[in-house]
């Protein structure tokens, strides 16, 4: 029997759980209840039994936490936990394809292939996995797990942060979040070799959101960005915030 076709019922039967976890989420984090959400999700995490809903509650837990302290230890990325908990760790091909950033792993087995393309098809959808996903990043990157922030050139920050800002036009809103902090972690990092091009960036992706017509909560979240990244107060949007997410960001420019 093939692995996809064994795990397959084990994992349709956690994905199906773990939407069920990202409903409960957005809607505690929209309705503004970080600490009823985390309280929930500690509650949920010990009812399970099987590791990979474990896993779920564990980083639903995790993103609450973050929300509320700002701050969140991953001692390993999320896709990484996942293969560990459903047993599938051996497979470091496997593992490398599910990652966040790599696009296209090389030497996949047939099935390899298969399963890669079933597990990440339902990562797409999830939530709590998505943003969990955004927060290791973000904590591997600056280093903020005991270890050192991660090593890079100053091409490699540009290339990085035209992806993260390309994420603030297309990524679901809470999604805003760490990205957001890792262009500000980047921005800062490299202002000297790159101020004029992370600018430039950050003024285009602004004007493509404004062309394509994206919703005004959604340009108000961008423009919050900018202002958080480049530390510019007086850039924020005018007015009250309209979504969880710009308010959180603007609460950056006053911790």
């Amino acid at each position: 029997m093939r692995v996809l076709d064994f795990l397959k019922p084990v994992l349709e039967n956690f994905f199906r759980f773990a939407k069920e976890v990202d409903k409960e989420f957005i809607s505690h984090v929209k309705r503004e209840e970080l600490y009823t959400g985390l309280k929930k999700s500690q509650e949920l995490k010990e009812r399970q039994q099987e590791p990979l809903k474990r896993l779920y509650c564990e980083w639903a837990e995790k993103s609450f936490m973050f929300l509320i302290d700002r701050w969140v230890c991953f001692e390993e990325f999320p896709s990484e936990s996942f293969l560990l908990a459903s047993g599938l760790k051996k497979s470091k091909n496997l593992m490398w394809s599910i990652l966040p950033i790599i696009v296209d792993a090389k030497n996949l087995t047939e099935e390899e292939f298969e399963l890669s393309k079933y597990i990440s098809e339902n990562f797409k959808e999830l939530r709590v996995y998505d943003f969990a996903s955004g927060v290791a990043d973000l904590s591997f990157l600056r280093g903020d797990c005991e270890s050192k922030a991660a090593l890079l050139s100053p091409l490699n920050a540009v290339k990085r942060f035209e992806m993260y800002s390309d994420n603030l036009l297309y990524d679901w809103d809470l999604m805003a979040i760490p990205n957001t902090l890792k262009l500000r972690y980047l921005y800062d990092k490299f202002f000297d070799e790159h101020h004029t091009t992370f600018s430039r960036v950050l003024s285009d992706r602004l004007s493509r959101a404004i062309e394509e017509g994206l919703p005004d909560e959604r340009i108000r979240v961008i423009q919050t960005a900018i202002a958080v990244i480049k530390e510019d107060p007086e850039s924020l949007p005018k007015g009250e915030p309209k979504s969880f997410a710009e308010k959180w960001l603007r609460e950056e420019l006053v911790v």
